[in-house]
């Protein structure tokens, strides 16, 4: 969705040349709701019927959820504007479940002090379980009201509305408490982004509110951004 907006080459060396598997890849055209849609390596949808949720490291209850068994989880909807550090938003109702849900499933240790979120493409964040303790964060399996889609990081993704979209981490396959956190893979591939990814003061374009937006050979139009104050984007 909103992260990862690095040129990706070599797809047909990488999965074979004769490769039919449908692979996610990021494209500039905005989708219907307005999100630009970035990976950090092109990879095949996931398998929801085999997918699990590996839930592991400094607990007391190592587990695995399917899909189903998340569902069932206490359900939450919240209407939230993702921010990409390429000056654009798109806000949309996002629905799944808060992450404290998990925690009397798994029991983390008190050495436990963050977590380690892997995804599916070999992305990965780590996050403090303070700031994942925000009830404006949501562990998302629904998007606009319907299943979350796979060009949108399905079967399950983060949603952090304080925090650049790089660091709300999609396709996730495991979720490892830990006794300290370590920022983001994101701090090793270029200057624009931080450990932590909070929202600086500067400028925003929403997609989402631009007309023509999803309509191929479409440019943001300096016109239409609009000046942000940093954190969450609550204006519109």
């Amino acid at each position: 969705m909103n992260r990862r907006g690095f040129v990706l080459s070599g797809v047909a060396a990488a999965f074979g040349a004769e490769t039919k598997l449908k692979l996610l890849l990021p494209t500039d055209v905005p989708d219907d709701l307005g999100f630009r849609t970035m990976w950090y390596n092109p990879v095949p949808p996931v398998d929801p019927v085999k997918w699990r949720l590996e839930i592991k490291g400094l607990v007391e209850k190592p587990q695995l959820f399917s899909l189903a068994r998340l569902r069932e989880l206490p359900r939450m909807t919240r209407s939230l504007r993702m921010k990409c550090v390429q000056c654009w938003s798109a806000r949309t109702t996002w629905g799944g479940f808060r992450f404290e849900s998990l925690l009397d499933l798994v029991k983390p240790l008190k050495t436990a002090k963050a977590i380690r979120i892997d995804c599916a493409d070999k992305w990965y964040e780590f996050m403090s379980l303070e700031e994942m303790a925000n009830p404006r964060v949501l562990l998302a399996l629904e998007m606009a009201g319907k299943p979350l889609p796979d060009k949108n990081g399905a079967p399950l993704r983060l949603v952090d509305p304080s925090k650049y979209g790089y660091k709300s981490a999609k396709l996730i396959t495991s979720i490892t408490f830990v006794a300290e956190g370590k920022g983001s893979m994101a701090c090793d591939i270029g200057p624009y982004y931080s450990p932590t990814g909070e929202i600086l003061p500067g400028y925003d374009t929403p997609l989402d509110l631009a007309p023509d937006a999803a309509k191929p050979g479409w440019k943001l139009d300096p016109k239409a951004r609009r000046r942000i104050k940093g954190g969450e984007i609550i204006e519109y």
